[in-house]
């Protein structure tokens, strides 16, 4: 399982392009940010993972609460994006 932990959003998209390339077309992959209660300073939000992962091909399809500082949303590749199996 792959969880990627983020705090910056500009950090955010290369990391997203590197795991899309690596992973499985029926794989998917965590990404964790800090909740806006941490106080952990931050400008990642579920939204701004999606405006990211949306244009890449992924698509969310499982959220979760980590524990009380990290909250996370889990991604896959769209079907329609993906490579038909060998």
């Amino acid at each position: 399982m792959i969880v990627l932990f983020v705090t910056e959003r500009h950090g955010l998209q290369a990391r997203l392009d590197e795991v899309r390339r690596g992973m499985a077309q029926d794989g998917g992959f965590w990404v964790a940010w800090p909740k806006r209660a941490s106080k952990v300073p931050t400008d990642i939000t579920d939204d701004v993972v999606r405006e990211v992962a949306l244009p890449s091909g992924l698509v969310d399809n499982k959220v979760c609460a980590i524990d009380e500082i990290w909250s996370g949303l889990r991604l896959v590749i769209r079907r329609e994006n993906r490579r038909p199996a060998e």
